[in-house]
């Protein structure tokens, strides 16, 4: 049995790109990761890549959206990195009718990614090929 190694970002992008193009639609990060693994050890039968970095990967390419089915979760939930790509959230605020602003949820910087107070645990990554 060979050694592991891990693709370089410019590989794993290039197969991202080449399974999403082919296959449109891919229903989960896992699922996602399976079909690149299997293309990288065409190239290097040692290649190994996580589902987590290949999430990570096809959130840069323009080509594609990722989309989170999310769960409820139970009471108010405060989140300071967004769900899916880690990244900076801001808070979405209102005024009530008193004036004050209050947060009514939260949107990522870099991704788009939105939430209100409850929904906001990704369960399910969803990755699209746009064109």
């Amino acid at each position: 049995m060979g050694d592991r190694k891990i693709p370089p970002k410019e590989i794993v992008a290039n197969v991202i790109k080449k399974v999403l193009s082919s296959r449109k639609i891919v229903e989960s990060q896992e699922e996602l990761a399976l079909l690149v693994e299997r293309e990288l050890k065409k190239i290097n039968k040692d290649y190994v890549v996580r589902p987590t970095r290949v999430k990570r990967i096809a959130l840069e390419i323009q080509e594609i959206e990722v989309k989170a089915k999310t769960r409820k979760s139970v009471g108010l939930q405060k989140i300071d990195k967004c769900p899916i790509c880690g990244s900076e959230v801001k808070e979405m605020k209102v005024k009530n009718l008193l004036g004050k602003e209050i947060v009514v949820g939260y949107r990522c910087s870099k991704c788009g990614y939105e939430s209100d107070l409850e929904a906001f645990l990704p369960m399910k990554y969803i990755f699209v090929w746009k064109y």
